[in-house]
Formats: structure tokens, sequence, C-alpha cells
């Protein structure tokens, strides 16, 4: 019997592979098929003239009688097929090219010279192009009616458009999604009568909403609907989130603290700078967590160089002082390395155990074994390191504290693991990758965050220029004469065939004999081994080098203050969130820093990124920019590792829907915290279904 589970590749039409190259889409299951979305309509309600369309130069429907077909074949075996078309007023051609391949005497036209035949009548959905004197027709669809006044499948509506792959055309997929919604739309799951009436959006059945999504009459109708299944979505999150937390909240903690202010006193003296309000902030809503009689499930979100360290150190001194220990895990051991050194300065004459566990570290038997017992007995009270930490051998006496660093890095199952190393932890999750607000309520809906917004003092913002090399090294020169120093970023390691960059290798000999002969140059990749980039990175921040040449490593894990310039080959090559975190490396003190972007192609989009970084310095503003450039799908792809995807939510359009469903889900946990009463008896098994029955996962993505 057909259900929503029920494998795509025992249908009809599809079979084995049909059904592979359905799972390139995600689709492996009819739920999967009927949810499968358009990415967008083509509206073929309006048929134009021939005259029209070249009046237009855009895509339009046209209703056309066929004339004679010329073929010529062009070089490397591009073929191309026109064939005349004719309306009441005007006639013109169609065009189609295909490439033969090499010794190949088959007519690869055959398909279209069948369909297309000397006095049929067609509806073409393409584009109008002209060319000197040429006029033609690209044709993106088309269908063939025998008789004049036949009604055809695909026009005069709103066709959807999907995700296609090889394998699958436009029209196989629509036909197959129309089959299966035919039979089996029904099934989906309806939770309509626990949603209220929000705005404007109309309130539909499950199944209702699904057809129109894919067939609308109008295209006001598709948005409609597609905003009544984002909200059906939502509040199946949000309401999952809210269990999870209230779930939480129910188990108290074994652990007490009461601020001794031994270690904690001694620190704040021992610092040259005051806390920025927001840091004071971060600190008093972290404490307060830690005092409470439930676990501390937080998210600390700050922008590059905001200070989210010491905030977390502060944490750390606060299981201190109350003889528990604490752990920071990084997800490199570069990360690691540097949250070591920072700390252990900030600590330098206070008398804590403080030490470094990367899988480097624990090679050494006689390291290993000491660190091992260290952990096991309590007498060290800091661990900062990479997911080593979470291997079965090692145990802690009475770990309290857990804070993992970058957290989006880490998988489901490796953050499950770090969490099951104590009872009940308090648990910090930090990030330097600020995520637009719909996104945040969205991801940690079941967390509590705390976010920096303000650079601490005696930080001078970073004047960045989209540039030419030219201007960038010209400047580059006048600051290390001045005694500062420069990072140049290339996106390749090695110069590559298929790639026509320039390559960190290859640039790095020839900029120590132009542009910085006068200059010490250091060269640092990810292909260097961990102790290797230690010893390149340490001369850099000693000022043995002037300039370090890297590919984007470098991204995280080097605080050198007296380095002012940051010149990035081919920019066009990074993401909006890869180019603010390189420009974090710079503008780490009162010196003026620059940045120097040099665009490659000078594409449109390319120019419209490299604008929103010279116009702002905060990662907020970019991040937002950034879900708007991409879309949604890229960035949640990225962000969620490991989480249920949407299937009909817009983050840019929907922000007002997080808001309300993360309300009615607050409700509903509230009146029903098992959801246990029969109204909720769907809602129950969806969220389930959905999240496979581990709802331990949702809080701790």
């Amino acid at each position: 019997m057909l259900n929503l589970d029920y494998e795509i590749r025992y249908l009809k039409n599809i079979g084995l592979k049909r059904s592979q190259a359905f799972a390139k889409l995600g689709i492996k299951t009819v739920e999967d098929i009927i949810t499968f979305f358009p990415v967008k309509y083509q509206d073929r309600r309006k048929i134009v003239s021939i005259k029209d369309a070249y009046k237009y130069l855009q895509e339009c429907c046209l209703f056309v009688k066929i004339g004679r077909s010329y073929e010529k074949t062009l070089s490397h075996g591009l073929c191309i097929l026109d064939v005349e078309i004719f309306d009441d007023a005007s006639m013109s051609y169609v065009r189609f090219l295909r490439k033969k391949k090499q010794y190949s005497n088959m007519d690869i036209f055959i398909p279209i010279k069948k369909a297309f035949k000397l006095g049929t009548w067609a509806y073409i959905y393409g584009s109008a192009k002209l060319k000197r004197d040429n006029r033609f027709i690209v044709v993106s669809d088309y269908e063939i009616v025998k008789n004049k006044n036949d009604n055809p499948i695909s026009f005069n509506k709103i066709i959807p458009i999907y995700p296609a792959t090889e394998g699958l055309n436009q029209r196989f997929i629509r036909e197959t999604v129309k089959t299966v919604l035919e039979s089996s739309c029904e099934l989906y799951p309806e939770l309509s009568a626990l949603i209220p009436n929000f705005k404007n959006i109309p309130k539909l059945n499950s199944s209702i909403a699904i057809r129109k999504i894919h067939y609308p009459n109008t295209l006001e109708d598709a948005e409609n609907a597609r905003r009544f299944f984002a909200l059906q979505e939502f509040f199946v999150l949000e309401t999952a989130l809210y269990l999870a937390r209230y779930n939480v909240k129910k188990n108290l903690k074994i652990q007490k603290y009461t601020i001794q202010k031994t270690l904690l006193t001694t620190f704040k003296n021992k610092l040259k700078f005051e806390f920025t309000k927001d840091q004071k902030k971060a600190i008093n809503d972290i404490f307060a967590d830690m005092q409470s009689i439930y676990p501390m499930n937080r998210v600390l979100m700050g922008d590059v160089g905001s200070g989210k360290t010491v905030v977390a150190l502060s944490a750390i001194l606060l299981a201190a002082e109350n003889d528990y220990q604490a752990m920071i895990v990084a997800p490199t051991e570069i990360l690691a390395e540097q949250h070591y050194r920072a700390i252990s300065n900030m600590l330098s004459g206070i008398n804590i155990k403080t030490v470094l566990a990367t899988s480097h570290t624990l090679k050494k038997k006689n390291v290993r074994e000491k660190l091992l017992a260290g952990f096991a007995t309590g007498d060290i009270k800091i661990i900062i390191g990479t997911h080593s930490l979470i291997e079965d051998r090692i145990k802690f006496k009475n770990l309290s504290l857990i804070i993992l660093d970058e957290q989006h890095k880490f998988g489901v199952m490796q953050k499950l693991l770090a969490l099951d190393k104590a009872v009940s932890p308090d648990v910090l999750m930090m990030t330097a990758t600020p995520i637009p607000r719909a996104l945040s309520i969205t991801l940690y809906g079941e967390m509590d965050m705390t976010t920096i917004t303000h650079l601490p003092s005696g930080r001078t913002p970073v004047k960045t220029y989209s540039s030419n090399e030219q201007f960038a090294y010209t400047n580059a020169i006048k600051e290390l004469k001045n005694g500062n120093q420069a990072y140049v970023v290339y996106p390749i390691i090695d110069e590559s065939d298929k790639l026509a960059l320039k390559s960190a290798v290859q640039e790095s000999e020839k900029l120590s004999k132009t542009w910085f002969k006068d200059f010490k140059v250091g060269l640092l990749h990810g292909r260097m081994t961990s102790p290797e980039k230690n010893k390149i990175m340490q001369k850099f921040k000693n000022k043995e080098f002037n300039v370090l040449i890297s590919t984007s490593v470098i991204e995280v894990g080097i605080d050198v203050p007296d380095a002012t310039i940051m010149i990035i080959q081919h920019a066009d090559r990074f993401g909006l969130s890869a180019l603010h975190q390189l420009r974090g490396r710079i503008g780490r003190s009162a010196k003026q820093s620059y940045a120097y972007l040099i665009d490659s192609s000078n594409s449109e989009a390319s120019c419209k990124r490299l604008s929103i970084m010279t116009s702002t310095n905060s990662g907020f503003k970019i991040a937002e920019e950034d879900l708007k450039m991409r879309g949604p799908g890229e960035i949640m792809g990225t962000i969620q590792h490991g989480f249920p995807g949407f299937k009909a939510v817009d983050l840019i359009k929907d922000i007002d829907i997080i808001e309300f469903t993360r309300k009615i889900a607050t409700e509903v946990i509230e009146r029903d915290p098992t959801l246990s009463k029969n109204e909720n008896t769907v809602l129950k098994k969806v969220i389930y279904k959905r999240f496979l029955n581990k709802t331990k996962f949702i809080n701790v993505r």
C-alpha cells in the first residue's frame, strides 16, 4: 500500500536508474517527491506574437505554425537546427543547438525533426535573440499539438520549474510529481487546526497547500500556499525546539557555583583593559546561568575580535574557583593553540593548571600519561584542545563546564560525545561567524543567546578597498617601512592547469624577489604539519617575517597586533564570510589597518560582494547581505549540518512567521509538555519522525 515512506524506485516509470538520479536531488520517498517544491515558475498564460517577442527580448510564449528546417555544422562538432515558424503576421526561426560526438554519424536532431513536422502547430517557450541581421528564438520548452484548436498540457498556465540533474529533465520531473500528487497528496499530515490565523496568509489544509505550490492558478496563489506551508514547517520546528528546551529544564544539575573572587578578582585586576558593556552583559548572563539549578545552554555570538575569549575565561575561572574542571573544544589545532596561548598569557602569575591537549600533544606517551592522570584526578582545571578531548580514553574527575568554539563546525555526534564527558554540564557555544537574526532564532531557538556587537576600546576600524595590485603593494611597502606587517592571501596553494589563479607557493617566490625584496617573507599553507604552521606563525608574531604569504588557513587562529595590511588576491573566489574572517586578522590594535581586495573576474556578483565589504566592518550586516545574495537554502546548508531541511521556507521573507510560530509553539508545550493530548497526536508523530526520535540532537547543533 502506498504511504509517505514508500520508496519511489518501486513506482511505475521510475526504476533503479531514475531513482538514483532522484536521490541526487534528495528524493527517495513519496513524501520527498510531493514536497519537492519548484524553485521558480514560468508564466505561460500569455501568448505573444512573433513581432512582440522581438520587441520584449525576454522569455515568452508563442503559438506558431511549423515550416521548413535548415541544418548546419559549425566548428568542434557544434550543430545548429533552424526551423521556420509563422503566425498570422510574421515569420522567424526557432533555433536548437546540439554537440555531435566525434566520429559519430548519428543525426542528433532526429527527435526534434520528428516533432517539428512541416505544417504542424507548436507552442514555444523561449527567448528572442537579435544578432546583427540574424533573428531567432532560442527554445527552452515546446509542445506540439495536432490541430490548431487543441488544448496544450504545458501551456496557457503557470508551469513549475524544479531543480534538475543529469538523467532527469523538467518534463519527466513534472509528470512524476503530478502522478504522485494525485495518488498520495492526501496522506500528508494535517496540522492546520493547531495554527491560528496569521496576517493575510489564507488557512489551507496541507494537501491543498501542496497542490497550489506545485500547480497554482496565479503566482499569488503559489506564494500564499508557500507561506502557509512555511508556517506549518516553522511550527513543527519551534515546537520541537521548545520541547527540547523544556526537557532540559526538567533536569537539575549537580554542580553549584558561588562567586568566591579568589581567581576572578585576581584575574580582573591583572587585565590591562576594562570590559565593554557587551562583555559585562555576557558575563552576567553566563554567571546567572551557571548559578541556576538548571544546566546552562547558551550561545555566545560575537564578531571577529569582539573579545569572546575573555568572557569565556571568566566562566572558566568561576568553575575553577569552585574546584570544577572546564574545557574548551576547538575545531582545529590552530584555533586550540591560539586559545591556549591567549589564555595562558591572561593567566600568567595566577596559580591554576592549564594544558593544551590535541592529537599532536597526546601522541607523546609521557605527555599523554601525565595529562590523562591530571584529568582523572582533577589536578588539571583548564583543558584546551580539539575533538581529541572526546575520545573514550579521556576521563575527567569533575568536569562541569564545556565550551565549544566555532560550534557550527562540529558534527552532531561530536557534540553529543563532548557533552557525555560530564553529568549535566553547563554548555557554552561560541561562534565568531555572525548569523542573521532569522537564522539565529531558527537554529538556536531552544538556547539562550548573548551577542557581543561592540569591539573592545583601543581598536581602530579597518579601512577596506577594492584595489589593484599596484595600489595594494605600494601602500603595503609604506606600512612595512613603518615597522608594521602584512598578510597576502591566495585561494590555492600551487598553480593549477584547470584554474587560472595565482598561488601561494609560486607567488611567495616571486614577491620575495620583486615587491618585497627588501623584507623577510614567510609562507604558510594547509599542507604543512601542525608544528610547521605553529613555527611559522610564531616567527611572524615575533617579527622574524615582515610579510606572511598564506592561503585561507589564517582565517582563524593568528593574533598579530602589528599586522596592519591584508591583501587578498582573487578576492572574487572567496565568500563574504571568508573575506570578513580574513579581514579580522588585522585591526587587532589601535593602529590603522588596511584591507585590499583584488578582484580577478570583475563580474557583477563579485563587484557587489566587494562593495559590501568596503562599505561596512559589521559582520552582522555582512551576514544579512550574504543571506540575500546566496539565498537561504545554501546558507542553511552550511550552518545546519545534521539538521532537517526546510521545504518551503524563505528566511528572507518569513522572519515574521518565525516569531509567530515561536509564540504558539511555546503555548502548545506549556499546555501539554508531553504532547499527549489527542489534538497533539499528529504533531507528536511529525516531530518524532522529522527528528528521528532523537530530540536530544535538537539542542546540540
